[in-house]
Formats: structure tokens, sequence, C-alpha cells
């Protein structure tokens, strides 16, 4: 028999409040400063953000909530690691088409990178043994 820490692991755990971490951030920096991101990602000077910026920011930080719900209740919402890779691939794809317009620098991949792509793999990996780890408390 498989033991609760062998289904779920702490590092999981532990992964999920570094998301947590990561997306408060994250999150109150494009909100708070919504110019001074928008004009980094874009290695411009002295851009101005579009009004959707700070709702990305605000969109960061809910994405925090679910990541610590995640993190300390994951038989019961086994499906949010699911929701957050979700949100990091559409978000990505959404980044690249509408902010940066399909115009690719060094600060874009960066980010692109960073705050999604390498996300998506440990949120399934983590969604998986989150719905092993339901099965086993039921």
């Amino acid at each position: 028999m498989q033991t609760q820490q062998g289904i779920f692991p702490s590092w999981m755990r532990g992964v999920l409040l570094a998301a947590t971490a990561y997306n408060v951030l994250w999150g109150i920096l494009i909100y708070s400063s919504p110019d001074s991101f928008y004009t980094w990602v874009l290695e411009g000077s002295d851009l101005t953000a579009p009004a959707i910026i700070p709702w990305q920011g605000r969109g960061v930080l809910l994405m925090a909530v679910v990541y610590f719900a995640s993190a300390l209740y994951p038989n019961k919402v086994w499906f949010f690691p699911f929701i957050g890779a979700f949100t990091k691939l559409a978000g990505g794809i959404w980044f690249y088409f509408v902010v940066l317009e399909k115009q690719i620098n060094n600060h874009a991949i960066f980010h692109l990178l960073i705050n999604d792509a390498v996300w998506i793999p440990l949120l399934i990996y983590i969604g998986v043994k989150a719905i092993a780890y339901k099965k086993l408390k039921s």
C-alpha cells in the first residue's frame, strides 16, 4: 500500500507554495507598475501599458490563491493544478499574440519560459498526483 507521503510528497506542496509566492510577487509588480513591466517586456523606453496589463496582474494574484489552496488541500481541490497549467498555457499564448503582438525579444522569451512554460509540466504532474491522493483519501 502506498502512503500519503509516497503519493503526494511534501516537495509538491513546496512547489505549489513557491508558485504562490512567485505569483504574489509578479502580480504585485504587474498590477502596481504596469508601465514598467510593459516597458521591460517589450524592451522599449517609456511605454504606456494598455489597460489590460493591470488586469493581468490581478489574474496572476488570483492564481496565487489557487496555488495556495492546492498546497493546503490537494485532495479537495485536486483540479486546481490543472487549472493552473491551463492558465499558464492560455496566458502565454494570449501574451504572445495580444501583448507582444508576435514580436519576440530576450525579455519576452524569458517571461514566457520562466513565467509560463516551466510551470506547465510541473503543474500537470502535481495534478495527476493530487488525483491519486484524492483516491487514497476517499
